[in-house]
């Protein structure tokens, strides 16, 4: 999930149909899997972890995205380091 609705901070820029178009970072690798196969995207949304995330296709398809039902995420949240022990 990117951040907050309506807040386009946590974005990827990929050239797309020949324009520089901004995708939700959790969902880019998705949307340029697709266009680099060929299947042409027109607007994207990840849901930002309030409602079902979608991809819409020129031919007026869309899919949708559903949160994992393991709970993993994409992209795979980074360990914490250990840090010092407290005395």
């Amino acid at each position: 999930m990117c951040g907050k609705m309506g807040a386009y901070t946590d974005v990827v820029v990929l050239p797309l149909g020949g324009r520089c178009r901004t995708i939700d970072r959790c969902i880019h690798h998705i949307v340029a899997a697709l266009n680099a196969g060929g299947v042409e995207t027109v607007a994207c949304c990840c849901g930002h972890g309030k409602m079902t995330g979608r991809i819409t296709l020129a031919d007026g398809r869309e899919l949708e995205i559903h949160p994992s039902p393991l709970g993993h995420t994409w992209p795979p949240k980074k360990p914490k380091r250990a840090g010092k022990a407290k005395r």
